[in-house]
């Protein structure tokens, strides 16, 4: 989806490249969170960035999609090693991801234009990973300040444990143990109470 360069947008990518040249770390991130609705151009805008200014030694590296490359490249650079290791979450779920950053379901949905409902079933493990495109898993993944591999394997993990009450049935048991059932993304998100816009703002990644 072509993102339209609109004043807002300008300013945003001016502000961000200003935040880079100083060194301010925070400040880049502050801009990606407060304005959840340009999250995905200034995503595009700071991977293409970093995409074009990658040394000429790494050019004969083993590559990676595209895109992938892009998103890694930038995340290497907005974050220095040091912030890095910090901003790596002791987490091994979504819902623990979730706490570290001290945010509520409520504020987490919010700023990632999702309902509750929606953002719940990515706790509970029950989206399927495989239907998140890439740049909805960039998408994801930077607003967390973790990778994508990260993000990934955390939606993996999900899933909670189950235990068994003894007076189950064993046809009880087998379908509990099978957890909550998995659904792509973009059926979560058409059933969901989400906006027309933020329906919109999904599937047009």
């Amino acid at each position: 989806m072509q993102e339209t360069n609109t004043p807002e947008l300008q300013h945003l990518k001016m502000a961000w490249l200003a935040a880079k040249e100083a060194g301010d770390t925070q400040a880049q991130l502050k801009l990606l969170r407060d304005h959840p609705e340009q999250q995905t151009a200034l995503i595009d805008f700071i991977a293409t960035y970093h995409a074009t200014t990658v040394p000429s030694g790494e050019e004969q590296a083993a590559l990676l999609p595209l895109t992938q490359r892009a998103l890694q490249t930038a995340m290497q650079r907005v974050f220095s090693p040091q912030e890095q290791t910090m901003q790596t979450p002791q987490a091994t779920t979504l819902a623990e991801l979730r706490k570290s950053r001290n945010l509520s379901k409520v504020e987490t949905a919010r700023a990632l234009r999702l309902s509750v409902e929606v953002w719940s079933k990515f706790e509970a493990g029950a989206i399927e990973l495989i239907s998140l495109s890439q740049r909805q898993l960039n998408h994801l993944a930077l607003f967390f300040q973790v990778s994508v591999e990260q993000f990934s394997n955390l939606l993996n993990n999900s899933q909670p444990a189950l235990t068994l009450n003894r007076r189950q049935t064993r046809d009880a048991a087998q379908q509990q143990q099978q957890g909550p059932r998995k659904q792509s993304f973009a059926e979560a998100v058409k059933h969901s109470t989400m906006s027309k816009e933020d329906k919109k703002f999904w599937s047009g990644m």
